[in-house]
């Protein structure tokens, strides 16, 4: 039978505890504070999106999915909605942040296309 030290059970549990928090941080909308609730979703959309989802992604693409993310803002605000309309105000941000983060080269596990190299965009030290 294998002992674990106390010290050990109590450390597994802190970092338990912490990953949720963080988690329940980068999942949660955030609408009162704008700048706030940008940078979290733009964490939050690379979590759960990642590399794998970009792929093939061109500029066009980025440009529908702003659109699309707008329109969610209006929509909502039309229907009287203004949890979900700050809420779509501040994801179409994120998304904008990730790509200006792309562009600049500053993130590129958001990225627009397979091969960010042939687009001029080139991992940074």
């Amino acid at each position: 039978m294998t002992t674990t030290p106390t010290g050990d059970a109590e450390t597994i549990e802190g970092l338990r505890a912490e990953i949720a928090r963080l988690q329940a941080l980068i999942n949660s909308p955030e609408t009162e504070d704008w700048l706030t609730g940008a940078r979290l979703e733009a964490a939050h959309q690379v979590e759960r999106y990642g590399v794998d989802h970009d792929a093939g992604k061109t500029p066009w693409d980025w440009f529908w999915l702003i659109g699309y993310l707008a329109q969610k803002a209006a929509s909502a605000q039309a229907a009287g909605d203004a949890f979900k309309a700050k809420h779509h105000t501040i994801s179409t941000a994120a998304a904008l942040l990730n790509w200006h983060r792309n562009l600049s080269g500053s993130e590129t596990t958001f990225r627009p296309g397979i091969n960010p190299a042939e687009r001029g965009i080139h991992d940074t030290p």
